[in-house]
């Protein structure tokens, strides 16, 4: 328990350096609960509690974790800004992509989320909580345009992007969106008859999109010009049909058709990995209960600094050639995160504090691990 009270120092007083404007208090409390969502791994804030190296009992820390998640004047935007150009930093001049994807929670609110890929996992950059089932007050792109200027104003300068979309958000907003920010793209189009998007190919014709190719096993890549009715946008278009699929992939994308295209866009479906980390497989966010989208906002704050925490651990550990420590020899059980989890437990058990998840270095603060 000492050396758990020493890491929450130590955690606190980098936070604090990083936040000054903010309370001290209210450092404290989020320094408590991103330590007690890793210790837990669980959102329950009674299991949290009981975790933590207090001296009050279980119950009074409990409620002074209820109470920060509850107060208004947290200033989530702010200070998750300022986490994140710090996790950011080892970014520059590199090529990182962003994929966007809206997953239900329980059935009162749907997250939106931008994120960063990385080894196996989208970590979260920025998020907005919209009602489950009531009409939203904005459309879906202009909430992921909302996303897209929070998530430049963090990243470091000479940053090379390619932003992945999946279906239902293809339109020339998007194409405009990117090239006002400088960003690449590649957006899968439906293939369905109805919705499908018709393109203009080099000879002067307009076809549907998905009559490129006629079954599985084939290929096609091209410049073509789309979206007729707002002025025609010239991309490039990727189709491949594996003959493992029921239908095609389409990738619109700015950069040359190819089998890059079709890497980059793989590489989206492993946002549904960090939601398995987040829910039932992970943290079960849904068993929180919270309903007020303000306080879930603050809760998702906290998460996302702990799966961060957790991840660059993990990672490390995997860098290191210490996976075989955690996991079985013959197969990998333990997802990254479960491994920084673990990681962390076997340093606090043998008296060592673990990497904490920034470092002060030539004045600037910046993530401690390389990606």
């Amino acid at each position: 328990m000492q050396t758990r009270l020493q890491l929450f120092h130590a955690w606190t007083r980098q936070l604090q350096s990083m936040l000054p404007g903010m309370r001290i208090t209210r450092v404290r409390n989020l320094a408590l609960l991103s330590l007690g969502l890793i210790w837990a791994e669980c959102v329950t804030l009674s299991r949290i509690a009981a975790v933590l190296p207090c001296t009050v009992n279980d119950l009074s820390t409990e409620t002074r974790l209820q109470r920060w998640i509850a107060n208004h004047c947290v200033p989530v935007a702010a200070t998750w800004r300022t986490l994140a150009q710090a996790l950011l930093t080892p970014l520059g001049q590199r090529e990182v992509l962003l994929v966007f994807d809206p997953t239900p929670h329980t059935r009162h609110w749907t997250l939106l989320m931008l994120g960063v890929a990385m080894r196996g996992r989208v970590l979260p950059l920025a998020w907005h909580l919209v009602p489950a089932t009531s009409p939203w007050q904005h459309d879906t792109w202009t909430y992921l345009a909302r996303l897209c200027r929070r998530v430049a104003d963090m990243l470091p300068a000479g940053t090379t992007v390619t932003l992945v979309l999946d279906r239902g958000l293809v339109s020339a907003a998007v194409l405009d969106l990117c090239r006002e920010l400088g960003w690449h793209y590649v957006i899968r189009l439906s293939v369905d008859a109805r919705q499908g998007l018709h393109v203009r190919l080099a000879d002067g014709r307009v076809v549907p999109a998905w009559s490129l190719v006629s079954g599985p096993g084939c290929r096609w890549s091209g410049q073509v010009e789309t979206f007729q009715a707002q002025g025609w946008r010239t991309a490039w278009l990727t189709i491949t049909w594996s003959r493992r699929y029921e239908e095609p992939w389409l990738l619109l994308s700015d950069r040359p058709a190819g089998p890059e295209r079709v890497r980059e866009y793989r590489r989206r479906t492993t946002v549904e990995a960090c939601y398995q980390d987040c829910k039932r497989r992970g943290w079960d966010l849904e068993a929180s209960r919270i309903r007020d989208r303000n306080r879930l906002n603050r809760l998702l704050l906290a998460l996302v600094l702990a799966l961060w925490w957790s991840y660059l651990l993990g990672a490390s550990v995997i860098r290191n050639g210490l996976r075989r420590r955690f996991d079985r020899p013959n197969r990998r059980d333990r997802s990254v995160m479960r491994l920084g989890r673990r990681w962390m437990q076997h340093c606090l058990a043998r008296d060592h504090l673990p990497a904490l998840l920034f470092r002060y270095q030539n004045g600037v603060w910046s993530c401690r691990w390389t990606f």
